[in-house]
């Protein structure tokens, strides 16, 4: 098991939480495993892992899908399950990597990557705001 954080950069919590995913996933394929298990609070995210259609945060999709390609090919014996596990469960594990990973402020530069639904929630505030 291994450990290891990444800024999203300006991203809605959907979009962090693919972004997570896309880390796990590809992470998890490197290795010599035959089950992979994704423990999140966003079945939203879950969904999006695995849909190439265009969407925000597409890329980490691609990555998710080109990283199970592979993890796949050949090997009927492989797996991967996504289990729902809501933050207000608190179950220790799930608990301990969310308080984590929510915590973490890194301070922001001037290229910072933006997703799609952060530009698109930005905006519409910005009109409600007129």
């Amino acid at each position: 098991m291994s450990s290891s954080k990444v800024p999203a950069g300006r991203a809605t919590a959907l979009d962090a939480e693919l972004f997570a995913i896309q880390l796990g996933v590809v992470k998890a394929t490197s290795f010599d495993v035959k089950h992979i298990v994704i423990i999140t609070d966003s079945l939203t995210a879950a969904r999006r892992a695995v849909d190439a259609s265009v969407h925000s945060g597409q890329a980490y999709s691609l990555a998710i899908v080109q990283a199970l390609r592979g993890f796949f090919t050949n090997h009927s014996d492989r797996s991967i399950h996504f289990w729902d596990c809501p933050s207000k469960a608190q179950w220790s594990l799930h608990f301990l990597a969310h308080e984590d990973a929510t915590s973490t402020k890194i301070a922001t530069g001037r290229h910072l990557a933006t997703s799609l639904d952060a530009l698109r929630s930005k905006s519409g505030a910005a009109c409600l705001d007129a």
